[in-house]
């Protein structure tokens, strides 16, 4: 097939192997689909995905951050923020609002580290413990009707991709995952 032909458009026929870009033979490039772009994709699927979760978690009044803080709070016990931050992939500012927010609704404490006076440790409540867990059935059937398209095994191999796509794309984040 020549790239001409592609349906995808020279840009997308540029991109396999053997196949020779617009501007290599003198062409115009043919415009970019915004719509197939892997960030439009992505920006789009993030949209339909808190979506989901808002409609599934909207009895528990938790936003996906809020019970992503709460969840790493619940499996790893008290931590600093600038941890939980980490942990939990969010930047200091966005954490500093998202416990806010969980401490005026009793979900978490925080208190001033005895060994940094300028870190602040975050519990989560046992009222706290409660909500993210009575939260998970809700959470899990909300990510289920993400991957509702897809068979089992697409399913299973999309989160595949997706997580090798966030790892190895990890240092370019605003915030970057920590491991434990």
């Amino acid at each position: 097939m020549m790239a001409n032909d592609d349906p995808r458009g020279t840009a997308a026929a540029s991109a396999m192997p053997g196949v020779l870009s617009a501007a290599a033979i003198g062409a115009e490039p043919a415009p970019m689909s915004i719509p197939d772009l892997p960030g439009h994709l992505l920006r789009r699927c993030h949209q339909i995905v808190v979506a989901l979760f808002l409609d599934e978690c909207g009895a528990h009044d938790l936003t996906p951050l809020q019970f992503a803080v709460l969840g790493v709070l619940r499996q790893f016990g008290p931590l600093d923020q600038v941890t939980l931050g980490g942990l939990a992939a969010l930047d200091r500012t966005t954490v500093a609002v998202v416990l806010r927010n969980l401490e005026e609704r009793g979900l978490v404490v925080r208190a001033q580290s005895r060994r940094d006076r300028r870190a602040k440790i975050v519990t989560i409540t046992e009222r706290g413990a409660d909500v993210v867990i009575g939260a998970e059935p809700a959470a899990i059937k909300a990510q289920e009707r993400a991957l509702a398209p897809l068979d089992p095994d697409e399913a299973a191999e999309f989160v595949r991709l997706l997580r090798k796509l966030a790892e190895g794309n990890n240092d370019f984040s605003r915030a970057p995952q920590k491991r434990r």
